[in-house]
């Protein structure tokens, strides 16, 4: 039996949504998607790469482009598609759970002039369906629900690009001397006590809540420490020159297996040049002697760390909790959600910065950079909440990586504002390092 919903039951389900954005506001997220996804795939081609989980652009552009047609498009009133030759065939050749990774090269791959061709139709037609037709919260979900896809894509042509092509135009790799530097040495911890909040998301006026997300509940919370500051590439550093990836004892079983497998002696972009220790970002050689918080890092990465440290990944609950000051918050720092680029490293408006910048955004207890600049691991898969629904349009956006995915907060700063907050669930395999990922830590 399909998964797939009719129309009607689609705009049963959409119309007691809350979600309900104006003309302006859907335009102005439209455009800046399209913005990052022309500046993003400029010039692309469909080459693989070497690192695990990398989707090649031309064929993630096509996958953007269908979405859209397939899932947005076709689901708004008296709203005219593109009309293409094979259309079926393109929607399940650029359907990512239909096309195994290995497999996204074929006839049906579009050129690059070819995808930038109807992604500008996919633009003009919704544009000129928000300016001409009435915007209920049924098209406010359907529109937005393309958007953010959009966007959660445009991360991913960053990481690609910068990963094939070292002179990508967006890194800046930020480098001050050790002697400039106050370098955060030692591992800051802040003392949280018992205490319940509520975990999770309803439906809101203003943002898309994912299935994932919902419904809400009461958590209980018991003593725990977490860090003030992700950990840093010096922190990091010192795992490194005490064999930590030589030594079996830091590592869980699977990610040992995988460390050998694959060769895995250092972080991403990380060289060792006679044993001194360096990265290779936007082809410059930088030093590691920073307070950049370490990312690419994988799961496995980040728990063979804490087992060297003696410290732990946080929970979930534990980050929510600790970025929403307890449930009494929206936000780190409070509940505004304007010009958010005054607390947080987000918007792609800069590549990573130290862990101590933006002290702005950081919550009621001092802890910084719990939203944006890299995401966060946390300890544990991602599963449902009590109660959950499935996304009556974007049917498998969670389930089919219940279980296995583990969870990862806060964002990063390839992500825009009106995607991000403390409760949305990203979540990614075990063994990715190609994203912007690092990880803070408790006890």
């Amino acid at each position: 039996m399909s998964l797939t919903l009719d129309k009607s039951t689609i705009y049963n389900i959409l119309k007691e949504r809350k979600l309900k954005l104006n003309k302006t506001q859907l335009i102005t997220y439209l455009n800046f998607a399209k913005h990052n996804f022309i500046r993003f795939t400029k010039n692309s081609n469909n080459k693989f790469g070497t690192e695990k989980h990398i989707n090649p652009t031309l064929w993630q552009m096509g996958h953007v482009i269908f979405f859209y047609t397939n899932l947005v498009i076709n689901n708004l009133r008296n709203c005219e598609n593109i009309k293409l030759n094979n259309y079926d065939k393109y929607v399940e050749f650029y359907d990512s759970y239909l096309t195994p990774l290995e497999c996204r090269d074929s006839e049906l791959l579009l050129d690059y002039n070819t995808c930038i061709k109807y992604y500008n139709k996919v633009m003009e037609i919704l544009s000129d369906y928000i300016t001409v037709h009435e915007i209920t919260n049924i098209e406010s979900y359907l529109i937005l629900l393309g958007i953010v896809h959009n966007e959660m894509h445009n991360e991913a042509f960053v990481f690609t690009q910068m990963n094939l092509n070292p002179k990508f135009d967006l890194i800046d790799v930020y480098y001050e001397n050790e002697e400039s530097m106050n370098l955060i040495k030692e591992i800051e911890f802040v003392d949280y006590y018992s205490d319940t909040f509520i975990q999770g998301s309803d439906d809101d006026e203003k943002l898309l809540i994912f299935d994932n997300e919902m419904p809400s509940f009461k958590r209980k919370i018991d003593y725990f420490k977490i860090s003030k500051y992700p950990i840093t590439e010096y922190q990091y550093l010192q795992f490194v020159k005490s064999q930590g990836y030589q030594k079996e004892i830091y590592w869980c079983n699977n990610g040992y297996k995988w460390k050998n497998k694959n060769k895995i002696e250092l972080p991403l972009y990380w060289v060792n040049e006679n044993n001194n220790y360096f990265k290779y970002i936007g082809g410059i050689k930088s030093s590691l002697e920073t307070n950049l918080p370490i990312m690419n890092i994988s799961y496995y990465e980040a728990m063979a760390y804490c087992k060297w440290a003696n410290v732990r990944l946080p929970y979930e609950y534990e980050y929510e909790y600790v970025a929403t000051n307890g449930g009494t918050t929206k936000f780190p720092w409070g509940n505004n959600n304007d010009n958010m680029e005054d607390y947080c490293n987000i918007n792609y408006t800069q590549f990573i910065v130290q862990v101590d910048k933006y002290e702005k955004g950081n919550n009621n207890r001092g802890i910084s950079q719990l939203i944006g600049n890299v995401w966060e691991w946390c300890q544990e898969s991602i599963y449902t909440y009590d109660g959950f629904k499935i996304d009556p349009v974007y049917r498998e956006m969670s389930y089919p990586f219940f279980g296995f995915k583990k969870i990862c907060k806060g964002g990063c700063f390839a992500v825009p504002n009106f995607l991000i907050h403390p409760k949305y669930r990203n979540a990614q395999y075990p063994d990715c390092r190609i994203q912007f990922i690092g990880f803070r830590v408790c006890k």
